[in-house]
């Protein structure tokens, strides 16, 4: 039995830090966590991460020094694939049992072909919130849909899809975040207890290289406790892949 486990990080809410944090969850878990990953671009038409993959060959092809860094990593980088919606779930079964992890970065609408039988490739959905209504509005009718189409369905892997805050601004009161959790909760709509917190870092290039690891210096943004709760989400419980102590030190030295 193939032991790939399948995620994506999805909003219909355009602007939520899906795709980053996508790019975020792959790189650490490929070069921290040390497992195999393969990432899945069919966010059509803008293929994003493709689209930085790409940039960042060519940088490497200009700079001497940054080639010679991505070099003495030791490490190749884990392959992005981009593709349509349709052409996503022939390329992610082609992948079962050959990666560990394969991160499906999906397109923000569920009115799209294909979409419906790529959920149902899924084994894990996370969805990303701002304190926003609309984020809330656009969050709500997705994960309904995830629940009529695909969870626990007997054709599909998707065993269950979980909210949580991205953008979280610790100095704003914090009704919103716990109306909002209370909502979800009566809804059945499992949140994790990890938020990120809102940082112009998100926009520096070292946080959304798809060829180096996460620098220490960004570790104190909640990401580490995002990627521990999510891996003891996606291996059942087991002991983290993730070593939950060396993400802590990380996060503890960043200034």
């Amino acid at each position: 039995m193939s032991t790939t486990k399948y995620i994506s990080i999805s909003s219909q809410k355009g602007g939520v830090g899906k795709t980053t944090i996508n790019t975020l969850a792959a790189s650490i878990f490929h070069f921290i966590a040390k497992q195999k990953v393969a990432v899945i671009d069919c966010d059509y038409p803008q293929h994003s991460l493709e689209t930085l993959r790409e940039q960042e060959l060519e940088m490497l092809k200009s700079n001497p020094d940054k080639l010679a860094e991505f070099q003495s990593l030791g490490m190749q980088a884990y392959p992005i694939i981009g593709c349509t919606v349709q052409e996503a779930l022939k390329e992610a079964k082609s992948m079962d049992g050959e990666f560990d992890l394969v991160f499906i970065d999906t397109p923000g609408t569920i009115n799209v072909p294909g979409i419906i039988e790529l959920w149902k490739q899924l084994d894990y959905v996370f969805m990303p919130l701002e304190s926003d209504r609309l984020s809330v509005e656009a969050t709500l009718p997705f994960a309904q849909a995830l629940e009529a189409f695909a969870k626990d369905k007997p054709d599909s892997r998707l065993k269950q899809y979980y909210a949580f805050w991205n953008k979280h601004i610790k100095s704003e009161k914090q009704d919103f975040y716990q109306k909002t959790e209370d909502l979800f909760a009566q809804l059945n709509i499992p949140f994790l207890k990890s938020r990120l917190e809102h940082s112009v870092n998100y926009k520096k290039d070292l946080m959304r290289s798809t060829m180096f690891p996460l620098s220490k210096e960004f570790m104190r943004l909640g990401i580490s406790s995002l990627i521990t709760e999510m891996s003891q989400i996606i291996f059942d419980l087991a002991p983290t892949t993730v070593d939950e102590a060396t993400l802590a030190t990380e996060e503890t030295k960043a200034p």
